[in-house]
Order: C-alpha cells, then sequence, then structure tokens
C-alpha cells in the first residue's frame, strides 16, 4: 500500500487513545487520522475518514466493538483489528470478531487501561502495517456461509497412512473453520495445522475449529498417540512435529525451540517433520497469511515425494505465505479456499 497506512483508533479511554496515537506515530509508516470514543463515532468516522486500518477496542460504552464491527463490515468494509483484554473473560470473543470480518486481534496485556502497553510497540505497529495489505474483497467473502458438508470417503482410501499438514497466518482463522465445515467427520488421514495464534487463544480455537463438525480437532500435545480423522492443532508459543514410536505409532512431539521465520509455532518445522516421517504420503496446504513460513517445508514435502496445494490470491485475505511457494515454483496447484477441501480428499482417495 503506497504512502502511510492511515489509522483510526477507536477505545473509550482517553488515556489510551493518546498512548496509542503516540505508540502508532512512532513509526514513520504509520499516521493516526481519527480517534473515536465509542461504537457510534467510529462508524461514522470510517465513513468519512476511510482509514486504511482500525484499531477497535471490545469493550465500549453505547455501541461495543463487536456490534460497531459488523456495523462496518457491512456499511463501509475495513481492515479492523481487534484490541481488547475481553478475551479474559470471554475466550470466543477474538474468534468471534475474525468470523465476522476482523483481520486480527491483539490483547491488551493488562486489562483494557493498560498502562504497560507501550512495551508492545513494535508488536502492534507490525501487525498494523501487515493488516494494511489485507483485501477487503476476501474480508467480505469469508463472512459468507461455509460451504455445504462433502460426502463420506470410500472406504478403500483408508489403505495408506497419509496426512494432511496446513499453515495459515492472517485471515487462516476464517479459512480454516470454512475449510473443516466442508470436510466429513470420517476422513481416514490425521490432519496437522499450524496457525500464527497467540498462546492465549489456542485452546478457544481448537474448539471452535470442533465446532464446526467435521474432522475432530484438538490442541496437540507432547507424546500424544497420532489418530486418523483427528485433527491436531499446534499450540501458540510450541512448535509441533511428529516422531515414530517403534514401527506402528506415530505421535506428536512438541518443541520449545527459537522462533523460525519469527514465528512459533512454525509451518516449516512441522512440513520438514512430516515429511521426514511420512514421505510421499503427505500433502501441504499452505493458506492465507502474511511472509513466507511453510515455504522451505513445503519443498520438503515436495521433495519426498508428496503434494503442495495454496490458497489463490482472489480468496487469500494475505497473500504472502501462498506467494512464496508459488514464486519457488513448489505449488502443484492454486486453489479457491472453497475447492481446497476437495483437494484434500481427492488426495486422500488417489
Amino acid at each position: 500500500m503506497p504512502g502511510k497506512v492511515r489509522t483510526l483508533i477507536v477505545d473509550d479511554s482517553a488515556y489510551m487513545r493518546v498512548v496509542l496515537k503516540d505508540m502508532l506515530e512512532s513509526d514513520a509508516e504509520i499516521e493516526v487520522v481519527g480517534a473515536a470514543k465509542d461504537g457510534l463515532e467510529a462508524v461514522a468516522d470510517v465513513g468519512s475518514l476511510k482509514p486504511d486500518v482500525v484499531l477497535l477496542d471490545i469493550q465500549m460504552p453505547r455501541m461495543d466493538g463487536i456490534a460497531t464491527l459488523q456495523r462496518i463490515m457491512k456499511e463501509n468494509p475495513t481492515r479492523v483489528i481487534m484490541l481488547s483484554a475481553m478475551d479474559k473473560k470471554d475466550d470466543q470473543l477474538p474468534i468471534k470478531a475474525l468470523e465476522m470480518g476482523a483481520v486480527d486481534f491483539i490483547s491488551k496485556p493488562s486489562g483494557p487501561v493498560s498502562i504497560d502497553i507501550v512495551n508492545f510497540t513494535e508488536r502492534i505497529t507490525d501487525i498494523v502495517k501487515t493488516c494494511a495489505s489485507a483485501r477487503v474483497e476476501a474480508l467480505q467473502r469469508a463472512r459468507d456461509a461455509h460451504p455445504h458438508k462433502l460426502t463420506a470417503m470410500k472406504k478403500q482410501a483408508t489403505k495408506n497412512f497419509r496426512s494432511i499438514v496446513i499453515a495459515a497466518s492472517t485471515g487462516g482463522p476464517r479459512a480454516l473453520e470454512t475449510i473443516f465445515a466442508a470436510l466429513p467427520s470420517d476422513l481416514p488421514a490425521p490432519i496437522f495445522i499450524v496457525q500464527h495464534i497467540p498462546e492465549d487463544f489456542s485452546v478457544s480455537f481448537a474448539r471452535r475449529l470442533d465446532s464446526a463438525k467435521g474432522p475432530r480437532v484438538v490442541l496437540a500435545i507432547d507424546g500424544q498417540r497420532v489418530e486418523r480423522g483427528v485433527a491436531y492443532l499446534a499450540p501458540g508459543g510450541r512448535h509441533l512435529k511428529l516422531k515414530w514410536k517403534g514401527a506402528m505409532t506415530l505421535q506428536t512431539q512438541l518443541d520449545d525451540g527459537a522462533p523460525v521465520n519469527f514465528v512459533k509455532p512454525s509451518a516449516d518445522i512441522l512440513f520438514e517433520s512430516a515429511a521426514d516421517c511420512l514421505p510421499n504420503q503427505t500433502l501441504a496446504v499452505v493458506l492465507t497469511g502474511m511472509g513466507s513460513d511453510g515455504m522451505e517445508g513445503a519443498r520438503a514435502i515436495k521433495k519426498s515425494g508428496g503434494k503442495v496445494i495454496v490458497q489463490d490470491e482472489q480468496s487469500s485475505i494475505v497473500f504472502g505465505m501462498p506467494r512464496a511457494v508459488i514464486d519457488e515454483g513448489i505449488a502443484d496447484e492454486v486453489l479457491p479456499l472453497e475447492e481446497i477441501p476437495r483437494a484434500i480428499i481427492e488426495f486422500l482417495e488417489d
């Protein structure tokens, strides 16, 4: 996006509005174009100021952040980042916000009026700049109904122990929910997921994916026996790997090593592990997200005889991760989000 990222701050605390403005404008690439004290002011300001990004609190008088987000996405669709301490009371609120069209969410570190939020300046400014490249059209489409549930798998598809590994970042929660809502619950293969998400939201996000009524979704734990038809979500702050225990038992392994590609968990770590444990039997799926995490891992899966598909640009909220795979010539297929569940089934039935 050319020029500075024009940002609107929405928070009912006058103190937080001043602090957030100072934080954001400490970055030369960001300009604060307005500061609203509640949702009603925010809706009006979005219409008149046309910001690139809205930094939106959840807990506000007159109109809360969820209702404000709903109005903004209906009247003037815009890139919205939720900034809130409310997730500690209702851990489904951030996931609900993403479902309604928010690009990302940031948890205030110590309550609604956070005196130490300045310690997170770099992280918040990075998220704002990242979200400025999100495709508004894709955000609007992400709010549409899920595709129909696909039919159950053919029984003969279970003869090989195949696996699916998925990487996602910005825009990923909604994309993953779309995929799981379409997949049958009796999928004859395990799924392993790396979604760049804060540790605080890992449990609630696993529950949210599980509620899509596709394959069962659990938060991965160390030393867990891998089962067909179960999806294992890497917890925030831990890398997820696979390992064999003996010749017959595949297990999950959590790793507390350093971030890779500036993220933890890293899709590269998971993908490379899957390539080692299940050569020629793994499908890698790279979804919407900023950066290049998953690219080197996809290369390893392709080299081991597996297959790689990526989400296309039109349906991606941020096309960074899929583009990195495409630019390296690794992708076997580039597909709209709604076609990815069927591609997963076709891989398992092949």
